[in-house]
């Protein structure tokens, strides 16, 4: 695309986790929750995203989509915790990213929710895809996938953004696939759970980037070792940790598997310990893309997209004593180019943002052995990329 977690200690671990589960319990009980969903406008692919948008989300249900934020390109969300600002990445006209920040009405009435500007900066770069941010919200990372850097933010208690990093990698480094691994093309920027360090995921260049963080000013600077070197032609694309803070997934676009790492937390290092394949027999992996993962509630289960050739869902089971992974199933996506995936507070929903078709499509998860049902709901927004229960 050319425009697209150990924490401070264990009492402060606690203390998130405690503040993230008494958040979603309480929404729970009230029954209806609040979605987010952010857009590509891509003009050269299939749709045309308008903007941050709201609805809402009950029992598999999806309401009426309401656009919040008349914006270009808000290809990727985030919000730390709940009562924190939303932040986003924002393409431009002229190629140029730019993270942004918005305050969220205070309640989760979605029919008067609103979404209120603080601040945008420059990423340093062109391509933004995806946004992230430090479990205090203070840290803020962009990553420029057409720009091939990374950039980081200081955001303050009200979400004011200053740059403090932009680091951007050699353009005469390239991967092996030569029409998509031409230099640095930097896809996600993720910080580890003790906030110590970020991992930047570099599809071109077939590394994930390992860097030290300044949590007082989100400063980064360049860790030794400074990369983890995937398969060539792998072109590894997001990653996600486990609670555990010891294994690592990373989804790889190219050969469409997922990579489990051992994260060493003291030394900042990353060991591979297996590979897993997304994609049914059969398919060609050169003509599919493998993209995103996320977890089931109970994180027994990982689920992660395919798209192109094979515009499907994988289902693994994680070994809880190892964190190997099983495949269990390959569900068809009705939809085309699954660009995000996400599983409802409840465990019960798992959701996609078909960006091609241009919808928000909900299918029912059987919690006990994690397979993905069938579709219940759909709504229609043009472009959609992001989803994020806020």
């Amino acid at each position: 695309m050319l425009t697209r977690r150990k924490f401070l200690g264990s009492a402060a671990a606690g203390a998130a986790m405690m503040l993230r589960t008494t958040t979603s319990s309480a929404r729970e009980m009230a029954g209806t929750q609040r979605l987010f969903v952010g857009t590509s406008s891509q003009t050269e692919f299939t749709g045309h995203g308008e903007g941050i948008f709201v609805t809402s989300f009950r029992d598999g249900r999806l309401g009426s989509p309401r656009l919040l934020a008349k914006v270009t390109s808000p290809s990727f969300l985030a919000v730390p915790q709940a009562g924190h600002p939303l932040f986003a990445v924002l393409g431009g006209d002229d190629g140029a990213s730019r993270a942004a920040s918005y305050a969220i009405s205070q309640g989760h009435d979605v029919a008067t929710t609103t979404l209120t500007p603080i601040d945008t900066a420059s990423s340093g770069g062109g391509g933004g895809c995806h946004v992230s941010a430090s479990p205090d919200g203070r840290c803020v990372f962009v990553s420029n996938y057409g720009g091939g850097s990374v950039a980081s933010f200081h955001a303050d208690s009200s979400g004011k953004l200053t740059q403090a990093s932009v680091i951007r990698f050699p353009p005469t480094e390239h991967g092996p696939v030569q029409d998509r691994q031409e230099g640095s093309h930097v896809h996600s920027a993720m910080v580890s759970p003790d906030g110590a360090f970020v991992l930047v995921n570099d599809f071109g260049l077939d590394r994930i980037h390992v860097f030290g963080l300044d949590r007082a000013t989100a400063k980064l600077t360049p860790h030794r070792p400074d990369h983890w070197l995937s398969e060539p032609g792998s072109g590894p694309r997001h990653l996600v940790f486990h609670p555990n803070g010891r294994w690592i997934y990373c989804i790889c676009e190219l050969n469409s598997t997922v990579v489990q790492l051992q994260w060493n937390a003291t030394h900042g290092v990353l060991t591979p310990k297996s590979v897993a394949k997304t994609l049914p027999d059969g398919v060609d992996a050169a003509k599919a893309r493998g993209c995103e993962m996320v977890f089931s509630k109970d994180m027994r289960f990982l689920y992660a997209s395919n798209r192109r050739a094979s515009e499907s869902f994988a289902v693994f089971a994680v070994d809880a004593s190892t964190g190997a992974l099983t495949k269990i199933q390959n569900k068809p996506n009705p939809g085309l180019e699954a660009r995000h995936i996400a599983v409802d507070p409840s465990g019960r929903w798992f959701l996609v943002a078909n960006q091609f078709s241009g919808d928000v499509t909900v299918f029912a998860l059987d919690m006990a052995t994690g397979h993905i049902g069938e579709p219940v709901s759909k709504i229609e927004v043009s472009g959609a990329s992001c989803l994020l229960f806020a």
